[in-house]
């Protein structure tokens, strides 16, 4: 990279911060000055799953020696005096200087922001290479969204130039800017930057979980991977981590450092807490990692010779993954691909020609990357784009691990389908026992958030089921599933507008019911659950004829034979609150508490007992 010379504020007198102006009358601003006062500190941005560096942001310090208050400043003085592109170009040469002193540097990549105003403009930084030459393969551009691009610049066109010099793209502080899915799509970015507004106190807000999940998932689907920017705390590293993001970036792993000799490759915090993480992997992760074909990948810089050579024989594959030095995917090579070549007369000795380029590079068809880790929903989501024809290239803590085949993957989605059918109330269409169970399993070995475990059912329900028939049995029950299933699903505005946290909705069978809130605000989630079951009472009111209604019960035997007046029906529960922090809890903790306050429950004039745990002097 050739550092261009900046003494030339050309073109116009522009004021500067703090007054500033180049004209006749005054001398102009100089910015080698300006620039050389300034310095980089680099920020780790992590995989979430061992903490290892991926790479390295170089974020501007030092502006207290400028007239500059911050980097956006300083850029709008440099664009208004004309100077932008030759002052982000050395900025960027003093990146890349800096970054070169970092112990392992070559082992992780250096994100470079680069102001939106520049791409793809004459005198941008790292346009200035020639076809074949030099290749920047360790650096990735990130463009953020703070700042639209110009509408004449063809997005497409200006990316492409960048990665023909060997350049990754990233997409900084999506979400909160200009272009939003515009760029996404037209940039066609190696990575995302989820700005974190979406990640601050996402452990506690479904809404921002949803979104981050639906991001993640179209994400993946095109072969981008997700950096969660702004992890502060526990909660919100194992939300990003179990939502499928491939990277952290925030002051829980690390802050900011200019001393080079303390930033490090690997970073215990992460190791810490996956270990601190009691859960298992889920079984789609041990069965993916089953049916994943494990195909030997060819580095990116490999020569089209030794591609020839590993399409050849009866047995081998009809794709090639292919990666990057750091063994991170690129994508696939289709053997179809080369048959123009190896069946044209010259096509062998043009694949040969290195006067045409030795590297895979332009052979590389880009498709969908998902960690072994990901949910077995983004996984089919992933699969449902155009390029994902030939496979997903699966990664295990950022590197490649192998490729999930078409095949392999609808023997999942037939076996996931097999158990949610055996693991399913067949007059519901809730989740069954063992559903459950794993559920309150994995709320206890989730210490990072708190957890509501609501055991719910009906009041004198035998009676009534044998005074007025099981259909009206199968009504009542089918009834109340249905506010269940609205319940979890957060379905009415006023749960949409509140924290309603990860909610499950599963049958245990007759007339008891289970529901799990994770996260989400706790009065909240009890006042909704409070209204759960007034709602259900008066909608039970419906199963009766005008007449018992108006009579506010029934005449029916009890267990003993002995006739008597039961109330209209109603459901009551115990809720079990588990307090965030470790607890040492176990599932038989919670039924024991479920068992010894069923009759407190029917007892309360709300219908519900709240058991927190660890426990209280007294239940209320």
């Amino acid at each position: 990279m050739t550092l261009l010379s900046m003494d030339a504020a050309k073109g116009g007198h522009p004021a500067g911060p703090g007054g500033l102006v180049d004209s006749p009358s005054k001398p102009r601003f100089d910015w080698p000055v300006a620039v050389a006062a300034l310095g980089y500190a680099f920020q780790p941005i992590v995989q979430l799953r061992n903490g290892r560096c991926h790479g390295y942001e170089a974020l501007l310090r030092g502006f207290d020696r400028t007239p500059f208050a911050d980097a956006a400043e300083l850029l709008d003085a440099a664009d208004a005096a004309g100077a932008l592109a030759e002052v982000e170009t050395a900025l960027h040469a003093k990146a890349v200087a800096a970054y070169r002193g970092l112990a392992g540097w070559a082992e992780a990549k250096l994100f470079l922001n680069l102001d939106a105003r520049l791409v793809g403009r004459p005198g941008s930084p790292w346009l200035a290479h020639e076809p074949g030459g030099r290749r920047y393969s360790g650096i990735t551009l990130e463009i953020s969204e703070r700042r639209p691009i110009p509408a004449e610049v063809a997005v497409e066109t200006a990316v492409d130039l960048y990665r023909r010099g060997g350049l990754g793209i990233a997409i900084d502080d999506f979400g909160v800017g200009h272009a939003g899915l515009r760029l996404l799509f037209e940039a066609r970015p190696d990575y995302v930057k989820l700005d974190h507004y979406f990640i601050h106190g996402i452990d506690r807000d479904a809404r921002k979980r949803a979104l981050v999940g639906a991001v993640v998932g179209h994400a993946h689907a095109l072969g981008i991977q997700i950096v969660a920017e702004g992890i502060e705390t526990a909660g919100e590293f194992y939300v990003c981590r179990d939502l499928g993001c491939d990277f952290a970036q925030g002051f829980l792993i690390a802050r900011p450092s200019a001393d080079l000799a303390g930033v490090s490759t690997r970073y215990g915090i992460v190791e810490e807490l996956n270990r601190r993480d009691r859960r298992q992997p889920s079984e789609a992760h041990r069965r993916l990692s089953e049916v994943i074909e494990r195909l030997p990948p060819l580095r990116v810089e490999s020569r089209k010779t030794e591609l020839l050579d590993y399409f050849k024989g009866d047995g081998s594959a009809s794709i090639a993954p292919i990666v990057d030095e750091h063994d991170r995917p690129l994508g696939l090579i289709r053997e179809r691909d080369l048959k123009r070549f190896v069946y044209s007369r010259f096509g062998g000795e043009l694949l040969r020609n290195r006067g045409l380029g030795d590297r895979l590079d332009d052979l590389v068809i880009k498709t969908p990357v998902c960690d072994i880790s990901t949910p077995l929903d983004q996984v089919i989501e992933a699969f449902s784009a155009e390029s994902a024809s030939d496979g997903i290239i699966i990664v295990e803590g950022g590197a490649y691990a192998g490729v999930l085949s078409s095949g392999a993957l609808l023997r999942l989605v037939h076996e996931r389908n097999l158990a949610m059918a055996t693991d399913q109330n067949p007059l519901t269409r809730l989740p069954g026992n063992a559903a459950i169970v794993r559920h309150i399993e994995g709320a206890l070995a989730d210490p990072s958030r708190g957890h509501v475990l609501a055991y719910l059912d009906f009041d004198n329900f035998k009676p009534f089921n044998d005074n007025f028939g099981f259909r009206q049995g199968d009504r009542a029950i089918l009834m109340f599933s249905e506010r269940m299933k609205a319940w979890a699903a957060a379905a009415s505005p006023a749960a949409l507008a509140a924290d309603a946290g990860d909610c499950f909705a599963g049958h245990i069978g007759g007339d008891d019911f289970f529901l799990g809130v994770s996260g989400g605000d706790e009065a909240e989630v009890l006042a909704r659950l409070a209204d759960l079951v007034a709602r259900f009472r008066s909608d039970a009111e419906s199963l009766y004829d005008a007449q018992t209604r108006e009579a506010g019960g029934f005449l029916a035997k009890d267990r003993y034979g002995a006739l008597r007046s039961f109330p209209l029906l109603s459901a009551s529960g115990v809720v079990v609150v588990l307090r965030p922090g470790p607890h040492g809890l176990t599932s038989d903790a919670v039924n024991a508490a479920i068992a010894d306050n069923k009759a407190h429950a029917k007892g309360a004039a709300d219908k519900l007992c709240v058991v927190r745990l660890p426990a209280d002097p007294a239940p209320r």
